[in-house]
């Protein structure tokens, strides 16, 4: 809801002022905040979208009290993501496990906002924040939008990037985290292939290449960075039961 009013409020009289309420985790720990706006298409994720910063935006946590589990734990998804960015204290209190405090959505606005007011349009250190998401992305597709919340997807999409980033020993821990929150480690239904033709019309793609974002620890990780095809296959094969 929050990229749809974000959206029409870009397209309407060429821009009017959005002031955004996220009431879902995911949104206030990152979808609100940063001005990308977009709707999917059946063929790719977020295809169509303007930047369009909000005038403000009211972050509540006590609105989340009334959100269903596995809403929770999908937003959370965007909070292991961050710390998996920010490093430090916030990827050790991720880490430890444990509900979400009020201060950790506030360390996750403000590594988010840092990255942006460093590269609003997505050239370059913003698209750290992709991490997880081109491999989430494209299972979102292939499974019609219906099967997986959008965290959902990222917590997967974050077990492909960390087997491509060499990371074994953090992707084990990861898949334990989420795992413990109740959050799907594998999908079945559907093929590699086809997840492999899905990311191959990411938006992020360039020359035909598919840039990928990859940690080498948390607070160390980086984007643009090419993988092999069969490694890829690998990392995504491993997903699929």
């Amino acid at each position: 809801m929050g990229d749809l009013a974000g959206f029409c409020a870009a397209a309407y009289q060429r821009g009017v002022p959005v002031v955004q309420l996220p009431t879902t985790l995911l949104a206030q720990v990152d979808s609100a905040f940063g001005g990308k706006t977009g709707v999917d298409l059946p063929d790719a994720k977020n295809y169509i979208g303007l930047y369009h910063q909000p005038a403000g935006v009211i972050v509540d946590p006590d609105v989340l009290q009334t959100l269903p589990r596995g809403e929770l734990a999908s937003g959370w998804v965007e909070v292991l993501k961050t710390a998996l960015i920010a490093g430090g204290s916030l990827w050790d209190s991720v880490a430890a496990g444990g509900e979400v405090q009020d201060s950790t959505i506030l360390a996750c606005i403000r590594t988010k906002l840092a990255v942006v007011a460093a590269d609003e349009r997505d050239g370059s250190r913003r698209q750290v924040l992709n991490l997880g998401h081109t491999v989430g992305h494209a299972i979102e597709t292939v499974t019609g939008y219906a099967r997986f919340r959008h965290g959902e997807a990222v917590g997967l999409g974050l077990l492909a990037a960390l087997r491509l980033s060499g990371r074994d020993d953090l992707r084990a821990q990861v898949q334990q985290l989420l795992g413990d929150r109740g959050l799907p480690v594998s999908v079945s239904g559907v093929t590699p292939e086809a997840i492999l033709e899905a990311i191959a019309r990411d938006k992020k793609r360039l020359a035909g290449e598919v840039p990928f974002v990859l940690v080498q620890q948390p607070g160390v990780v980086t984007h643009g960075h090419q993988v092999a095809r069969e490694d890829l296959r690998a990392a995504v094969s491993e997903l699929v039961q």
